[in-house]
C-alpha cells in the first residue's frame, strides 16, 4: 500500500458494513470495529499498529435525536477500551460535533468537558479550535454541571413541580442504576435528554442575551430604533421611560424613532439582510414598545396610519402567509381587521361596510383560490365598494392579478408577493403625494388585449399506456388491505423528515444552504436553529401526529383506476385522471400493473395525515402575548410536520410493501424521491383535479384523525397532507391536463 511505502499514518473511523450500526454506536461495536481494522492493517497490509490511528466516531448529544442519547458515553469508554486492549494504537476524536446544536458559548463549555473525559480515558489526539475552549479547571461549577448532566444522561437532582415529565424524572433520579443511560427506558432518556438540553439551553441563551446589552454611548433615539432592528426588548421599557421623561409625546416617540427602526428592518429586509424570523423579532419589539406607551396616550389619541380588512377567501383554510401580513401591518401602524379564513365574498362585504377600510387583502394558496379571487373582486365591485385590493398567495402572479383580478374588480388593484411588500405597498397608497398616480396605474377596467393566439392544444392523447412505463412487471402483494388508524408516538422521529429548507428557507425566509452554513456554525444560522428548538419544544406539550392509510386492489380502465375492496369483482371508486398532452403522454392510471395470471390485482395505497389538532388557537394565543416569532414558526412547524409525517409513512408503507429504502438512502433523497414509486396529491399537476379529494374522504373516514373537507376541497387543519402511493418503479413528475370525464361525485 502507499501508506505503508511513505510512512504514513492512518486514519480509521469504525464505520463498516454492518446492516444495524454501520457506524459504531455502542463502545462494544466501536471496539469490534477497531479490532478487526487493526487487524486487517496489522496481518494483512504491514501497517504498523503505532502508525493506525482509531476514530471511535462522536454524535451529537443535544440535537434532540434519540438515536444519539448516550453517544458521548459510549464514546468516551470505547476510546478507554481500544487503548487497554491495543496500547499502541493511537485515538482521535472530531471533539466539536459533540456540541452540534447548542448555543455557541454552551459548545465551547461542553466541548471542553467533553474533551476533559476523553483525554483521561486516555484519548490521545483531538481535532478542536484550541481558540473555542475553556481550560477545564475555569469552568464554573453551576455550568461544568450542566454540561456534564448533558453528556452524561443523568437523571436531574431537581426536577420543577410544574415540568410535564416530574414523575418519570424523578423515579429515575431516585435509581442508582438509573445514572447509567444504558439502564433507563426509552421514555427515560428522551425526557433526561430535553430536561438537559432546555436547562442549558436557557443558561447559555441568557448569558449571550446579557453580553449584547445595547451600548449605552448612543443617543436615546439610535437606541429605541436599535430595539426594533435587533428585536431586543431587554432594556426597551427603561429606555422608553427616559425617552417620556424628556417630555417627548408617546405617539412622537411611536411616529419617530420606534417607526425610524421599523422603516429600517424593512430596508434590510428587502436587501436580503434580514430574514423573516428576524422581521418577526422586530414586530415583538414594536408591539412591546407600542403596549408600553398606550398607558401614556389619550383615547383619542391613536398611532394608525391606516385601516385594512384582510380574508383568505372562500374554501381556502391556509392562513399562515395572511397572519405574517397581519403581523408586520400592524406593527408598522396599521388598524388591521382579520377576518380569518374561508371568508366569502358576502362576510367581506359586510365589513367593508362596518369598518370602512382604506385597503382589502386577499389570500390564498391554491389555483382554486385564485380563481375564487376573481368571483370576490366582481363581487365587491357589484357591492360598490372601490378601496385598492391587494392580493397574494402562492398561486397568484403579477400577470393574473392585472389580467384576470384586475378587470373583474375595476378598481386599483395590486399584487403582494410577500408580507413586506404589501408593507411597501400601504405605505405608497396611504402617501398623499404617491398615491393618486398610483391608484390611476393600478386601476383596470378591462382585460388586457389579446396578443397573438397560442398554438391550438394538440388532440386529446386518448387512453393508451404510455411506452414509457412497463407493464410486463410482476405484480407484487399488498402486505395488508384493512384500513389503519394511527398516533405517531414520537414526535422526534417525525421532526427528522422535516425538510429544512422548506421549514427555515420557506417559510423562516433563510436566506442560503440552511444546513451547509449551520454546520459550519454561521451565526444566522444557529440562532435560527436555537429559536426553532425552543419553539418545538413548546409544540412537543400538544401537538400530536395522526394518520390514516389503506392498501386497495386497483386496475386500469383507461385514463381511470379501478379500487376494490378485497376479492370484489365491483369497484368501490373509480378515479379518472387527465393525461399529458403530448404523444406518448403519461397518465397516473399507467401505473398500475395489470393482473398477473393468477388473477391477482396490483395495489395503491392511500393516506391522510395531519399535525394540525389545536396549533391555530395555539398561534392566535401567541400573537395576542405578542409572540410573532412564535405565532408564525408554530404554524410553520405544523405544516411542515404534516409533510414530514407524509415522508415518514411513505417511507413505512414501502417497507411494509416490500420496497425497502437501501440504507445508505440519505433524507436528502427522501426529499427528492430517489425512492421506489412516487405519491401524488389532488390539487397538483399530475391529477390537478382538487374535487376528488372527496374520493379519499369516502374511502378513509379521515374525519376520526380530526380532519375534514372544505366546500372547496381543502383539508382543514391546514396542517395536512393526502396522497395516493403508487409503487411502480417507473413513475414520475408530471403536469397532466383536466380529466376528460368526471369521476364519481
Amino acid at each position: 500500500p502507499i501508506a505503508k511505502s511513505y510512512g504514513a499514518a492512518l486514519v480509521v473511523g469504525t464505520i463498516d458494513e454492518d446492516p444495524v450500526q454501520a457506524q459504531a454506536f455502542t463502545r462494544e461495536r466501536k471496539l469490534a470495529v477497531a479490532r478487526r481494522s487493526v487487524e486487517l492493517l496489522t496481518s494483512k497490509y504491514g501497517i504498523p499498529p503505532e502508525d493506525i490511528i482509531i476514530d471511535p466516531l462522536v454524535f451529537p448529544c443535544a440535537t434532540g435525536d434519540e438515536n444519539y442519547i448516550g453517544g458521548a458515553v459510549e464514546t468516551i469508554e470505547a476510546v478507554r477500551l481500544i487503548k487497554a486492549e491495543m496500547p499502541e494504537v493511537k485515538t482521535v476524536l472530531g471533539v466539536s460535533n459533540i456540541s452540534f446544536g447548542l448555543p455557541a458559548a454552551a459548545r465551547e463549555v461542553v466541548n471542553s468537558v467533553f474533551l476533559y473525559y476523553a483525554t483521561k480515558a486516555g484519548l490521545d489526539l483531538a481535532i478542536v479550535n484550541a481558540e473555542k475552549l475553556e481550560r477545564f479547571a475555569s469552568i464554573p461549577l453551576e455550568e461544568r454541571r450542566l454540561a456534564e448532566n448533558l453528556l452524561f444522561n443523568t437523571p436531574p437532582a431537581e426536577v420543577p413541580e410544574d415540568h410535564p415529565d416530574r414523575d418519570l424524572l424523578r423515579e429515575a433520579a431516585a435509581e442508582d442504576a438509573k445514572h447509567d443511560w444504558r439502564a433507563q427506558s426509552r421514555g427515560e432518556k428522551i425526557a433526561i435528554n430535553q430536561f438537559h438540553i432546555a436547562a442549558i439551553s436557557t443558561h447559555f441563551r441568557g448569558k449571550m442575551v446579557r453580553q449584547k446589552a445595547a451600548s449605552a454611548e448612543l443617543p436615546l433615539d439610535e437606541r429605541l430604533s436599535r430595539y426594533i432592528v435587533e428585536g431586543s426588548k431587554d432594556g426597551l421599557v427603561e429606555d422608553l421611560n427616559r425617552k417620556l421623561a424628556e417630555g417627548a409625546a408617546p405617539l412622537d416617540v411611536i411616529n419617530g424613532p420606534l417607526m425610524d427602526g421599523m422603516a429600517e428592518v424593512g430596508r434590510l429586509f428587502n436587501n436580503n439582510e434580514l430574514i423573516v424570523a428576524e422581521v418577526l423579532q422586530s414586530a415583538e419589539a414594536m408591539k412591546a414598545a407600542v403596549t408600553h406607551l398606550e398607558q401614556f396616550m389619550e383615547k383619542s389619541e391613536s398611532a394608525a396610519r391606516g385601516r385594512i380588512v384582510l380574508a383568505t377567501v372562500k374554501g381556502d383554510v391556509h392562513d399562515i402567509g395572511k397572519n405574517l401580513v397581519e403581523i408586520i401591518l400592524a406593527n408598522n401602524g396599521y388598524e388591521v381587521i382579520n377576518l380569518g379564513i374561508k371568508v366569502p365574498p358576502e362576510d367581506l362585504i359586510k365589513a367593508c361596510q362596518q369598518y370602512a377600510p382604506d385597503a382589502i387583502g386577499l389570500s390564498g394558496l391554491l389555483v382554486k383560490s385564485a380563481q375564487q379571487m376573481v368571483v370576490t373582486g366582481e363581487d365587491l365591485r357589484d357591492a360598490g365598494i372601490s378601496v385598492p385590493l391587494l392580493v397574494g398567495g402562492a398561486a397568484l402572479s403579477e400577470k393574473f392579478t392585472m389580467s384576470k383580478i384586475a378587470p373583474a374588480y375595476q378598481g386599483p388593484t395590486f399584487y403582494a408577493k410577500d408580507a413586506m411588500t404589501g408593507l411597501s405597498l400601504m405605505n405608497a397608497i396611504m402617501d398623499p403625494q404617491s398615491r393618486p398616480g398610483l391608484l390611476e396605474a393600478h386601476t383596470l377596467v378591462s382585460a388586457a388585449a389579446p396578443g397573438p393566439q397560442p398554438e391550438p392544444p394538440p388532440a386529446a392523447p386518448g387512453d393508451r399506456r404510455s411506452s414509457k412505463v412497463r407493464a410486463d412487471l410482476p405484480v407484487p402483494p399488498a402486505p395488508y388491505l384493512d384500513r389503519r388508524v394511527r398516533l405517531a408516538p414520537n414526535l422526534s422521529e417525525i421532526w427528522s423528515y422535516i425538510n429544512p429548507h422548506m421549514l427555515y428557507g420557506r417559510h423562516l425566509g433563510y436566506k442560503g444552504h440552511f444546513e451547509k452554513n449551520l454546520h459550519d456554525r454561521e451565526p444566522k444560522a444557529l440562532a435560527l436553529f436555537h429559536e426553532m428548538e425552543e419553539v418545538k419544544r413548546s409544540a412537543a406539550a400538544f401537538m400530536r401526529v395522526r394518520a390514516v392509510w389503506r392498501f386497495f386492489e386497483a386496475e386500469r380502465e383507461g385514463n381511470a383506476i379501478l379500487l376494490f375492496e378485497p376479492g370484489a369483482r365491483t369497484p368501490v371508486e373509480r378515479i379518472v385522471f387527465g393525461r399529458q398532452p403530448r404523444e406518448d403522454g403519461l397518465c397516473l392510471s399507467d401505473y398500475v400493473l395489470p393482473p398477473d395470471d393468477n388473477g391477482r390485482r396490483d395495489h395503491i395505497g392511500i393516506f391522510v395525515v395531519t399535525a394540525g389538532e389545536g396549533v391555530r388557537q395555539r398561534s392566535e394565543q401567541a400573537k395576542a402575548r405578542g409572540e410573532f416569532f412564535m405565532a408564525h414558526a408554530l404554524q410553520a412547524l405544523a405544516i411542515e410536520t404534516a409533510e414530514a409525517a407524509a415522508e415518514w409513512l411513505h417511507r413505512r408503507m414501502r417497507e411494509d410493501w416490500g420496497f425497502p429504502d437501501p440504507p445508505t438512502m440519505t433524507m436528502q433523497e427522501r426529499f427528492t424521491s430517489r425512492y421506489r414509486g412516487k405519491r401524488y396529491s389532488f390539487g397538483y399537476p399530475a391529477c390537478p383535479n382538487l374535487d376528488d379529494q372527496r374520493i379519499i374522504w369516502r374511502l378513509l373516514r379521515p374525519e376520526e384523525i380530526g380532519v375534514e373537507l372544505t366546500e372547496g376541497m381543502m383539508m382543514e387543519p391546514e396542517a395536512s397532507v393526502s396522497a395516493m402511493v403508487f409503487h411502480h418503479p417507473d413513475c414520475a413528475y408530471f403536469t397532466a391536463a383536466d380529466a376528460l370525464e368526471p369521476a364519481n361525485p
